[in-house]
Formats: C-alpha cells, structure tokens, sequence
C-alpha cells in the first residue's frame, strides 16, 4: 500500500462512476487545493482521487473516516452558526450576480469577431468569477458531509433507533423547491413556452455535457404533466402544499419528542445546505453553457477537437489562447486524466488513471446475492414495491427508462431526475442521508435505498426485485 494515496483497506466514500469530463470539473477541484483552504480555516477535502476515464466517465475517492473529520469543521465552523451561514449564502449569491453580468456579456457579443486579447480577457475573466462562486459556494458540500453523524448521535438522545431514520428524512427535507420542482411548477402554468424554454434551455446540462432544448422538449412534458387546466392547478399547489406539509411535519416532531434547540438548529444547518447545493447545482448547469460557447470558439479558432479540450484544466485554455500548443499533452489525456490532491495536486494521466480506478473501484465479486442491503432513505408509502430492475449508469439515457421500473444506479444527481420520476423505487451503489437520490425520492414519495455498494453489479436489467424499505433490503425473485 505504499504506493497507493488511499488505503483501499479503509472504508471509501466513492462519488460515482458516473458520465462527466474533466475541464467542467476543473474550476472545482482547482479552489479545493488551496483558496478554500486560504479562506476557511485551513479546512477543506482530505486527500482525494479524482479520476476520468478514457470511457468519459468520472470517479472521486476519498477515505471516509479523513472525510467526516475534515467535513465536521466545517460544518460546525461555517454552515451551522446561523448568522455565519447567511453571511456566507449572501456573498455567494453577490457571486452569481457577477456570472449573470459575463451571461449577458457573452450572449451579446459575436464570439468570432474578438481577438484573440479580447477571446483572453472573456475566458480569464469569467473563470475568475466562477471561481469565487465555487469557493463559497463549496460550503454546503463540504459541511453536509460533515453533518449527518452528529446529527445521528445527538438525535439517539431523543428518539430510539427503530424510529431514527423516519425522524431524520423528515428534519432534513429542504423547505423550498428544488430547480427541477420550480421548472415543473412554471411549466405547468405557462402559456408562453418560448419565454419558457429560454428560462430553462440548460434543463439536461450535466458534467458530461451540455445541449440546448428546443420548445418542443418543453411542449412534450407540458402535455404529459397536464392533461387538463384542473391537472395543471392541482400540480403548482401540490409543490405549495408539500413544503407547507415538511414545516408542519418539523413542528410536530419537535414536540412529539421534546427536541431541544440544538438539534433545531442542526436541521435547519442541514436542511439549508442541502437547498443551497441544489441551487448552486442550478446556476453550475447554466455556467456549463456559457463555458462551452467560449471553449468552442476557441477550438474552432485554434484548430482542437472539442473531445481533447474537454481533458484541459480551465488555466491550460488561457496557454491556447495566448499561442500555446498543447496537442501533445491532451494526446496522453486521452485514455484517462485525473488528479491526487490535498494541499498541493498532481494531475494524472493514462495508465496510472487506468490503475488507480481499477483499484478503487467497488469490486463486488465476493459479495454477490440474491439479496442487497443498504441504508433506507425513504420509505414511500412503507410497503415492498416489485417491479423490473433497470441499470442506469448513463442519465441521458433516461428516455429509455419505463414508469414503474425499479432505478438501479452507481448514485443519482440531478440530471436523473427524468428517469426518477418514472421510478418505482430506488436503489443505488453510493449515498448516505443526505445523498440527491434522498432528498428527490423524499420528495417523489417513492422508496429508496442507497450505499448497497453492490447493486448496479448484482442485478441486471429485467430483473424482478423487491424493494423492501422497511428492512432495507433488495431481493432477487
């Protein structure tokens, strides 16, 4: 194990595999290694592998028990004093005023028309904002990871096991939409769907990429969520009325158990942060567009393949631009780029990429059977659900999931909404409480359980399963 940066033998915290490439995700780990750490406490991620394969998809590793020791400061120090939070949230959304301004700018100007000074001084300028959305904006992150075993420790004080995990979904619930919730809301009611679509056009953006939906995307899912005005007004009040319902449920439970102000303000920390991470998920979406009309540009005026460009950190573009060539460098990221960080990081590239994911990747082989187990997140109606297994390991891919299908993921983020809502249930490999593929079958009201470690590689698609929330348990039938 000498030469390995984690100890495979220590229990992970794995954030994937799932479809995404490296340059959209470079902003993020660059703030990671030193300016989050300059700005908040010297905190910030242990020591962390972040891995893209040559098959464009992404993985991040991390030795859990390092993870919720560096998470908890900052959730404690950053996220849970209210006054500080808010302090915090408030310079981030001054942040996004500032990308807002480079959208219009960007949108405003012909792109091919710049010289290449002026091509410079776009890219460095936006980056350099996006940057400092990214450093206050990794505070909810950071602090969610931190957060879910205290609150299960002081929680144990006031509630017995058996109905520990009920009172936790409920004081965890985000009270405020998600994006995806907003966009559902306004399209239901809209009767302007140009207006509509230029609002949302980044809906399906991911870390894998980006594209632009036309109206018709739009029209199709207006039809399908209304099929009549009363349908319509039942759905924009079914957001209003749920978010109510969460508030009053937080309310009821804090006097059912005498819950001391402590634990109040650790639900609201959380809750808060997990909304703040949705949003901030929202504005990331739209920033990728942006970043592509530049990045495209820039291949088209100095002759790169967009492919190779997507395996540069978001600084080599500067190099490109200023009349660098960097063609041999992105050849050997072909196969594989990733990085090994803490306070300093080297990137890596090709075999070294292919070695390491290999060997942190889950390898199920030995825990193979016919019946999974893994945490409850949600219980849905609370009976077993049955239905056919689908593996989901690309979420574009989401047309081709079926309603009523079981959704069967490495983990979910936002872009797998559309194949969420189909779902029966939802088991994944990866998550905890407070993972995206929690809060979203929370908020389906559908069954869940997530961090099987195994289940994308015990079942395959068209199996029969039962998803049994009650017991946490996934069997083969």
């Amino acid at each position: 194990m000498k030469n390995l940066p984690l100890n495979p033998k220590t229990e992970l915290f794995r954030w994937g595999p799932i479809p995404g490439r490296f340059l959209y995700c470079s902003v993020f780990v660059d703030i990671n290694v030193k300016p989050f750490r300059k700005k908040y406490g010297g905190f910030g991620w242990p020591r962390t592998l972040f891995l893209f394969g040559g098959d464009k998809r992404m993985l991040w590793i991390d030795e859990y028990p390092a993870l919720r020791r560096e998470c908890l400061k900052v959730f404690i120090n950053y996220l849970l004093p209210a006054k500080t939070r808010k302090k915090i949230y408030r310079q981030w959304h001054e942040e996004i005023k500032r990308l807002l301004r480079w959208h219009k700018r960007i949108e405003s100007v012909d792109l091919r028309a710049l010289t290449n000074k002026e091509l410079l001084f776009f890219w460095r300028g936006y980056h350099k904002d996006y940057r400092d959305f990214w450093i206050d904006g990794m505070v909810p992150e950071l602090g969610g990871y931190g957060a879910d075993k205290l609150f299960e420790e002081k929680l144990k004080n006031f509630v017995s096991d058996d109905e520990l995990n009920g009172v936790l979904e409920i004081l965890t619930a985000p009270t405020r939409l998600s994006f995806y919730q907003e966009e559902e809301r306004d399209l239901a009611r809209t009767k302007d769907l140009n207006k509509h679509q230029r609002g949302y056009f980044w809906l399906k953006n991911s870390y894998a990429g980006t594209e632009i939906l036309p109206v018709k995307f739009f029209k199709d899912r207006q039809l399908s969520l209304r099929g009549s005005a009363d349908e319509a007004l039942t759905k924009q009040s079914s957001h209003r009325v749920r978010v109510a319902m969460i508030k009053q449920r937080k309310f009821d439970l804090c006097k059912k158990y005498g819950l001391s102000n402590e634990i109040m303000d650790i639900s609201e920390a959380i809750s808060m942060g997990i909304a703040w991470q949705d949003e901030r998920k929202k504005y990331i979406f739209i920033t990728l567009h942006y970043q592509d009309l530049l990045l495209k540009e820039v291949g088209r005026r100095f002759g790169y393949d967009k492919d190779d460009l997507l395996n540069t950190w978001y600084y080599e573009i500067d190099k490109i631009i200023a009349g660098q060539d960097l063609r041999g460098i992105l050849r050997q990221r072909r196969n594989g780029v990733g990085v090994d960080f803490f306070r300093s990081c080297r990137t890596l590239v090709g075999s070294e990429v292919k070695r390491l994911w290999k060997k942190y990747e889950y390898d199920a082989r030995d825990d193979l059977s016919d019946v999974i187990s893994g945490l409850v997140v949600s219980k849905g109606s609370g009976s077993a659900v049955r239905g056919r297994a689908r593996i989901l390991l690309d979420p574009s891919r989401a047309d081709e999931f079926k309603t009523g299908e079981i959704l069967v993921a490495p983990m979910t983020s936002p872009e797998y909404i559309f194949a969420m809502r189909k779902a029966a249930a939802i088991v994944t490999d990866a998550g905890g409480l407070t993972c995206h593929a929690a809060i979203v079958s929370r908020e389906l009201g559908i069954p869940c359980i997530v961090g099987t470690k195994i289940a994308t590689k015990a079942l395959e698609d068209g199996d029969l399963v039962e998803v049994d929330a009650n017991h946490g348990t996934v069997k083969k039938l």
